[in-house]
């Protein structure tokens, strides 16, 4: 009997010591998509640092330990709301920079959410794990045009393989996989397919611009015409933030748009309100109203407004398949989860990918 009793009082102290380093120290993470490649692959595990932007402390005390936001193969929550705990983060070893890949709940959840079957969820610590890079911190202005990024006016860093959409358009002879696969692209049925036939002449190929260049070097003779595919300026696309058809924004032809940071005080005009509202009224937890000419947070009629915390701006690299600021906006410093530091296993089709395993993440 004593046997058994200590048995049981180690497995609860293993368990709580791993359930502590998971919560403030390190946590393995699933790439679930290929919204990073060609720098992190889906089905990387990747192992997420705490430390480095300092452990967000527990929001919902009520929560299954070790499952995220619903129990495995049901629609059934792993917590309960009764108990929401206020945001406070201790402190890090370093602030979030420029081309950092981050770790971060997705924003959108409580109106776009990741998982139809569990429906919206609200509180920040539980919504779905993203990942994908910092290109603009508090204070910056974040400019798309013709598909290239600036900030503050300036090209931004631009990581080695950031995919960019192609258009080939051959002479007759068709693409086979085999010619493809040379320059990195997946097998016809991939789940993360990079690229697509669309007619018998013509590629949609996403791929790094020194992989573009290969490509079009070595096919000179077959192509008929290669060049970036963009949409144009001033073609609204109707899912881009912040969804508003006065601004004619679109994936290639975004911004200006400035990221706050904490204590900035903004006026109120029309356009602010357009780009700010929904971090007031979601992030903020403020109720805006418009009425007789005037603007009205929690009743009170104000021309200006504070923001109370820092935003950041993220992008995937996979700059055509991925669900990332240009569509919802900036991330509030209370989603922040962590950095992914290094990639521990990684595997494709039940495969593994052993030129990954214990690969450190750039």
């Amino acid at each position: 009997m004593k046997k058994s009793s200590r048995w049981w009082k180690e497995l609860f102290i293993a368990l709580g010591i791993i359930l502590f380093l998971r919560t403030f120290i390190l946590e393995a993470f699933l790439i679930p998509t290929s919204s990073m490649e060609r720098t992190l692959l889906a089905w990387d595990l990747v192992f997420v640092s705490k430390l480095h932007y300092g452990p967000r402390m527990p929001m919902v005390p009520l929560v299954i330990p070790f499952i995220h936001n619903r129990i495995p193969f049901t629609s059934i929550p792993s917590y309960l709301d009764w108990i929401i705990l206020p945001y406070m983060r201790l402190p890090g070893f370093k602030p979030i920079q420029r081309g950092d890949i981050i770790v971060f709940n997705y924003p959108a959840d409580d109106i776009m959410p990741n998982s139809p079957e569990l429906g919206p969820v609200y509180v920040p610590s539980l919504k779905e794990n993203y990942v994908k890079r910092c290109v603009a911190v508090p204070g910056d202005t974040v400019l798309i045009q013709a598909g290239d990024l600036y900030i503050n006016g300036k090209p931004a860093y631009h990581p080695r393989y950031v995919q960019e959409r192609y258009r080939a358009v051959t002479k007759g002879e068709p693409f086979t996989y085999r010619v493809l696969k040379r320059f990195g692209f997946r097998p016809p049925n991939s789940s993360n397919r990079n690229w697509a036939v669309s007619d018998e002449r013509t590629y949609l190929l996403d791929m790094p611009r020194e992989t573009a260049s290969a490509f079009q070097a070595a096919f000179a003779s077959l192509l008929d015409t290669f060049h970036r595919d963009l949409d144009t300026a001033g073609k609204f696309a109707a899912n881009v933030y912040p969804h508003d058809s006065s601004l004619k924004w679109n994936l290639d032809y975004w911004g200006p748009f400035y990221v706050p940071k904490k204590g900035d005080r903004i006026p109120l005009t029309p356009t602010n309100l357009i780009l700010y509202r929904r971090l007031i009224e979601a992030y903020e937890g403020h109720q805006v109203e418009q009425a007789a000419g005037k603007v009205y947070v929690d009743g009170v009629p104000v021309t200006h407004y504070t923001f109370e915390q820092d935003y950041y701006f993220a992008m995937g690299d996979n700059r055509y398949n991925s669900l990332d600021g240009r569509f919802w906006g900036p991330v509030p410093e209370d989603h922040i989860v962590g950095k992914p530091i290094f990639v521990l296993l990684s595997i494709e089709d039940w495969q593994p990918r052993w030129d990954r395993f214990l690969r450190a993440v750039q």
